[in-house]
């Protein structure tokens, strides 16, 4: 079964904006699990795609499918560390502070 590269790519924008949706609403570290979530969202659906197309590995529309996922989970696990490590920073700002 070959996959859709324009199937992928609305599937990609809906995780995508409703993450978007989602950071616009939260504190960090609902926006950080909002990103983990989007990022496992992606992999799921790149492993359930990978498995899909096996005899079309090769294929240009498989290599583009791959190049797009590949894309969008890099940029919303950036995502995700960014809000990760601020939320590790204030962690440590608040369990450093002097309060006599």
């Amino acid at each position: 079964m070959q996959a859709d590269t324009r199937a992928v790519e609305r599937q990609v924008e809906t995780i995508v904006a409703q993450l978007q949706a989602q950071l616009v609403q939260s504190d960090i570290r609902a926006n950080r699990n909002a990103a983990f979530a989007a990022y496992e969202e992606l992999e799921a659906l790149w492993r359930q795609i990978i498995a899909a197309q096996s005899s079309d590995a090769g294929s240009r529309e498989s290599q583009a499918v791959e190049a797009l996922l590949a894309d969008a989970s890099r940029k919303v696990w950036s995502l995700y560390e960014a809000y990760h490590q601020e939320l590790q920073h204030q962690l440590e700002w608040a369990s450093s502070r002097d309060y006599e």
